[in-house]
């Protein structure tokens, strides 16, 4: 479907059903932009990253105008580095994005063909149907904004994610009063960040955090004390620096992902003096371990239980210099993201069996703020811009769901929840669901992008739950069973006499079915494992991934 002359529709294709793979198309006659190209994180079956589904857009070349990111955190710029070759177009973003997607592009061969726009704020991004500006907004991360989308056929806020900060310490606010200016002017739709819709109030400051951690890390003068945050979170990483200057300690970050962070912002606007202080006040792992535990104090990522993190890697022992133990304390200045904690508690459990001290947001609620918005930063925005519609985005059904009935109690008459491959049209503030294509989210497989709905990936679900049954035999010329079925299986307890028992079901189920079907291979594959599945189930009840070979000579 595409947009006509003055219509203006709005298509997601990610960030609806989970939080991740942020990606929205919005289109008005016949030409679209991509708002988001961002991956979602999986860790199940082999599968780390999902991207969106780019399959719509990549069917229309030259109609894509360009993508534009909102701001650098992972959800929403990580796939770019899979997706641009079947895209080709220019890619707006601000400028410590702009950094952070250099570094992801420089590996492929590909990169020098991406043209990156560096846009600044209140300075509109002309295009033949769009008008397209970015608006600062508070974040935990930098460079964050909003987007402003302005049609022939109607105007649109996108939020991206964000949140408002008054002191932010490093980074910017959220511009007030242009929000208030666009509102003015009317906005036709507004897509809002609902990840934080379930909390009260408002999301609190990074000054506040930098007061919290402050007064607990006093607490620990003679301990080595490890902060884990998101390498993202710049300001917190420039808090974590302050305090260490302030009480004397010195500096080791463990994990890559923090020093590509401070190379991305060392090459942008944004790098403060006391933020250049604290890089140039960090030391090698092996100078920390020679250190008094008062006199250090390390920073790492893994707050979230990443199997591959380098907390995770602290607590299994798998660091070749720090190894942590009682005279450590660990204090998450973090939130437990819906769906980690169990690998935050077993990573927990890890550290607390080696004697360390856990400090977290449950015992020190202060030591961490959000990058999102509670309730009392929505009304503000709803408020600021007076949308006379409103869709709800960023986060699963439970946060869509209560953000469409907040945004409603708070007087936004018109709200629609959406959901992926839905083709939304927007005419007069009224939003109407036109059509939908299908979508799914996919995997990155090695090198490979395929559906996570591929056979391939099933068979791994299946062969986790049920194992596998794996029969080889020959057919002789005469289309008989040449010999006795070689039978392999993984991961079933199968004792002697059962074992016994299944070799002469599956020797029969073989013979039988080359009886029947004695020129069709795929026929016999086909009888034979439908008919060993059935075995399979009443006698172990399991339902293994079943896997016939035949040779016929």
């Amino acid at each position: 479907m595409q947009p006509k002359k003055n219509e203006l529709l709005i298509l997601p294709l990610g960030g609806l059903e989970q939080i991740g793979a942020n990606c929205t198309l919005i289109g008005t006659n016949d030409e679209w932009i991509i708002v988001d190209l961002g991956i979602a994180f999986h860790d199940s079956l082999g599968i780390e990253v999902l991207t969106p589904d780019i399959s719509f857009p990549a069917t229309m070349p030259g109609k894509i105008k360009g993508i534009f990111i909102t701001h650098a955190h992972e959800d929403h710029i990580g796939a770019i580095q899979y997706l641009w070759p079947k895209l080709r177009c220019p890619v707006y973003v601000t400028e410590f994005p702009a950094a952070v997607l250099k570094q992801k592009l420089k590996e492929r061969q590909w990169c020098d063909d991406v043209k990156i726009e560096i846009v600044t704020c209140k300075n509109p991004i002309r295009l033949d149907n769009f008008e397209i500006e970015y608006v600062a907004l508070a974040h935990s991360i930098l460079g964050a904004c909003g987007l402003y989308i302005k049609t022939a056929a109607g105007k649109i806020f996108h939020s991206g994610d964000w949140k408002i900060d008054d002191a932010p310490l490093l980074g910017d606010k959220t511009d007030e009063k242009r929000l208030i200016e666009i509102g003015k002017e009317g906005v036709d739709c507004l897509l809002c960040d609902s990840t934080n819709v379930l909390v009260d109030d408002e999301a609190g400051s990074e000054t506040n955090v930098r007061k919290a951690l402050s007064l607990v890390i006093s607490q620990y003068k003679d301990r080595r004390i490890t902060v884990t945050c998101f390498a993202s979170n710049l300001a917190r990483m420039e808090t974590v620096f302050h305090i260490a200057r302030k009480s004397g300690r010195k500096i080791a970050i463990v994990g890559r992902s923090m020093f590509k962070m401070i190379s991305a912002v060392s090459e942008t606007s944004y790098l403060s003096e006391d933020f250049k202080a604290g890089i140039s006040s960090i030391i090698p792992e092996e100078e920390a371990v020679s250190l008094p535990p008062s006199k250090v104090m390390l920073m790492c990522t893994g707050s979230q239980g990443e199997a591959r993190s380098a907390l995770f890697r602290l607590a299994r022992g798998e660091n070749r210099v720090i190894k942590l133990g009682k005279h450590d304390v660990v204090v998450f200045s973090s939130k437990v993201i819906p769906g980690n904690e169990i690998c935050i508690r077993d990573m927990q459990n890890l550290l607390t069996r080696n004697g360390v001290e856990i400090v977290t947001t449950a015992t020190e609620g202060d030591i961490h703020v959000s990058g999102h918005p509670s309730k009392g930063d929505l009304v503000k925005m709803y408020d600021w811009l007076k949308p006379k519609s409103f869709i709800p985005i960023h986060g699963d059904s439970v946060m869509l769901h209560a953000h469409q009935k907040f945004a409603e109690q708070s007087g936004i008459k018109e709200s629609l929840i959406v959901e992926s491959g839905e083709i939304i049209g927007l005419s007069n503030g009224q939003l109407t669901k036109l059509s939908k294509i299908d979508v799914t989210f996919m995997a990155l497989d090695g090198p490979s992008l395929i559906p996570i709905t591929h056979d391939a990936i099933n068979e791994r679900l299946t062969m986790s739950t049920g194992g596998s049954v794996s029969v080889s035999f020959i057919i002789s010329n005469d289309n008989r069973l040449s010999n006795a079925p070689d039978i392999i299986t993984r991961g079933i307890f199968i004792d002697k006499g059962e074992s016994k028992r299944l070799e002469s079901k599956i020797y029969q189920i073989v013979s039988n079915e080359i009886t029947k079907h004695p020129t069709s291979i795929s026929e016999i594959k086909r009888e034979c494992v439908s008919a060993i599945r059935k075995v399979m189930v009443k006698q172990f009840d399991k339902k293994p991934a079943i896997f016939i070979h035949v040779h016929r000579i």
